[in-house]
């Protein structure tokens, strides 16, 4: 079983977004962010069926985000340009 869980990254699997990585924000409701065409103030709902988990993470992400800790649009843009490359 594929455990979907805060600051993990996924791919999108289907839609205009095909291929596009994001940074799962919230597990309830599938909101996801890229820091940029979809920052933390407006988030991407996107369904579990249409994402492929890529088994990575940010663990100080995770933390930040179980802890209701501010998280920078940058530094999502940033983990997610780093596992581009």
């Amino acid at each position: 079983m594929v455990e979907f869980k805060e600051a993990g990254l996924v791919k999108s699997l289907a839609g205009h977004d095909k291929n596009e990585l994001y940074i799962i924000i919230s597990v309830q409701g599938e909101y996801l962010s890229d820091g940029g065409k979809h920052p933390l103030s407006k988030q991407k709902r996107k369904n579990r069926k249409h994402l492929q988990l890529i088994h990575e993470h940010d663990e100080t992400l995770r933390k930040k985000l179980t802890e209701g800790a501010a998280v920078r649009d940058e530094e999502i843009a940033g983990f997610i340009r780093s596992r581009r490359q």
